[in-house]
């Protein structure tokens, strides 16, 4: 029998982001003031993840283990930093232990499959801050141990195969009948799901004149922040369509958080209060960055599934637009601490998290081999105003805005690719690049072709005829300056690109505009030179990169260069320069 009560709740419009948010926050406040345990909401009043805290690090991995189990048909969730038995709030001085991308990683050492999660750093009305991780109703269950977990003191605490389960509030190891009932679940969404597809068959086979898929949902805010497979579908249903003009509205609905979503935030007043940086850094972790991951996610479908270049210009341009508006947060103190003992959200985050958007969508061009979107991406330059507008600078988006940099050297030592993947695209978008090492080849490939921009917007080969037409024809303010990111790993990843360059050159084609900052500087260069100079010229451009390398790692980083040359084709050319 139909229960009424949820046939009508089924036509309410779904909570917003930040109306969830909320709810949660207030009900933890509610069960915090009145004392006792709750089966949705699991309190710890303190957990401390890193390394030398392994203990309490086995004893979160099952926690959360036992609640994405949980046969619960609503959000789970861990709250830190609160103690109903005490009926107060512990702020939380540890919030970076559960960045999404560190918890991922920590998960996914010892549990599989990852369990779906978010996590929102909130405050009390007394502005105490607390962690939520919120566990998704809908897992792939059931979870299991993927690798054993000892103690420090060699004590076995969570051994292979294990499927621990959350019982009302106890934690117990799943029975037979517990597991039966996981997999009868998944195989009855497994047969719904193949029943829809027969279904859907037979209907495209009964009224074969009607081709397009019928796309009638209106993307919302909550479509673009609700579960990702959601978001999935309905932009793999738009591109089958070829239904530019939704995908345009998709973007607006989430142009109001990325763009608009700023204005809310005096951040140009003389005086910046406590409560507005806290503002600020919830608007950033519980909307900002789960809107900016799925406008990615959107724009890598649209790669993977080919579509017309203006469906990559729109995504990139709202990406681009948000850079430009959060540079208005550099009026906000760089190391700046609340009186709490918080830190607060330092100004350059917003744009770097963009910037590693972008990358991303160009790196996955790379990796595709789908190098024709770079247009929509190569030539976009954006102006980046330092601390207090202390320095402007313009550059190509993909080449390295932040100047001065707000990191440290240190940070990027392993090269920058490996720091991205570990900040972001590793926990939000892995699935498209499969694995981390397939997504440094492409990255790698993308930084010679960046260098090789830098190569000739900075005129390196001294030719005093093309510096008088840089002078003459391109922005004298666009900084070509460059530090590739190939300084970690030798060069044999860049191959690929250097292939592809060498191919044009020997060609005697012109260069594709795709490949350029500016599509005219390699006409510049090259113009109508015979094959055995272009390939001397290129020449030059190889040897230079291997000697910059090599240089770049004994100098910089007190590293040995690599026993690695370039070789076949592309070794003849470097030598022929000498």
């Amino acid at each position: 029998m139909a229960d009424t009560h949820n046939s009508e709740n089924q036509s309410e419009k779904p909570l917003s982001l930040s109306e969830r948010i909320e709810n949660h926050r207030r009900e933890i406040q509610y069960l915090v003031k009145q004392g006792g345990e709750q089966a949705q909401y699991e309190f710890k009043r303190t957990v401390f993840l890193s390394r030398e805290n392994l203990d309490e690090r086995l004893d979160f991995v099952k926690l959360v283990q036992s609640m994405a189990n949980a046969e619960i048909a609503t959000e789970r969730c861990i709250v830190v930093g609160a103690d109903p038995k005490e009926k107060k709030f512990h702020p939380v001085t540890n919030a970076s232990d559960f960045d999404p991308a560190n918890l991922s990683k920590i998960l996914g050492a010892y549990l599989d499959p990852l369990p779906r999660f978010q996590v929102f750093n909130l405050t009390t009305d007394e502005s105490d801050p607390f962690v939520v991780i919120s566990l998704d109703p809908n897992q792939t269950r059931p979870i299991m141990v993927a690798k054993a977990g000892q103690t420090s003191k060699d004590k076995t605490r969570l051994e292979v195969g294990d499927v621990w389960i959350k019982r009302n509030t106890d934690t117990v190891r799943a029975t037979r009948a517990d597991l039966d009932l996981m997999y009868k679940v998944r195989s009855e969404e497994d047969a719904e799901d193949r029943a829809r597809k027969r279904l859907k068959h037979l209907l495209e086979l009964a009224t074969p004149q009607q081709t397009q898929i019928s796309t009638t949902v209106v993307p919302t805010f909550a479509l673009i922040v609700g579960p990702r497979d959601d978001l999935k579908r309905f932009t793999e249903e738009l591109v089958a369509a070829n239904d530019l003009r939704r995908f345009q509205m998709l973007l607006e609905a989430a142009r109001e958080n990325l763009v608009e979503g700023w204005d809310q935030f005096e951040v140009l007043q003389f005086e910046i209060s406590n409560q507005l940086l806290l503002n600020l850094a919830e608007f950033y972790k519980n909307q900002f960055v789960p809107v900016l991951e799925s406008v990615v996610e959107v724009a890598l479908l649209s790669i993977k599934h080919g579509v017309g270049q203006d469906w990559i210009k729109a995504a990139i341009s709202l990406l681009l637009e948000s850079f430009d508006v959060t540079r208005t947060l550099n009026r906000l103190p760089l190391g700046a601490i609340l009186r709490t003992g918080s830190p607060i959200l330092p100004w350059w985050k917003p744009a770097f998290e963009l910037f590693i958007g972008v990358r991303a969508i160009a790196i996955y061009a790379v990796a595709r081999k789908r190098l024709s979107y770079l247009s929509e991406i190569l030539p976009r330059i954006v102006t980046w105003e330092a601390e207090n507008g202390i320095k402007r600078t313009r550059t190509p988006i993909l080449f390295w805005p932040f100047r001065p940099s707000p990191f440290n050297s240190d940070e990027f030592r392993q090269g920058r690719a490996y720091y991205f993947w570990n900040q972001r695209v590793g926990a939000a978008w892995a699935r498209y690049f499969g694995n981390f090492t397939k997504f440094v080849e492409a990255s790698s490939q993308l930084e010679f072709l960046l260098e090789f921009n830098s190569y000739l917007g900075m005129n390196t080969l001294k030719d005093p005829k093309y510096q008088a037409w840089l002078q003459s024809s391109v922005a004298t303010d666009i900084a070509f300056d460059y530090v590739p990111d190939l300084y970690d790993d030798d060069l044999r990843s860049t191959v690929p690109m250097a292939e592809h360059f060498y191919d044009i050159l020997a060609k005697g084609t012109p260069f594709p505009a795709y490949l350029f900052v500016d599509a005219r500087m390699p006409g510049q260069v090259f113009g109508s030179w015979p094959e055995a100079r272009r390939l001397q010229i290129y020449g030059d451009f190889l040897r230079h990169l291997k000697a910059w390398q090599e240089s770049y790692r004994f100098e910089g980083l007190r590293r040995f260069p690599f026993m690695w040359d370039w070789d076949g084709r592309l070794g003849t050319t470097a030598r022929a320069s000498k």
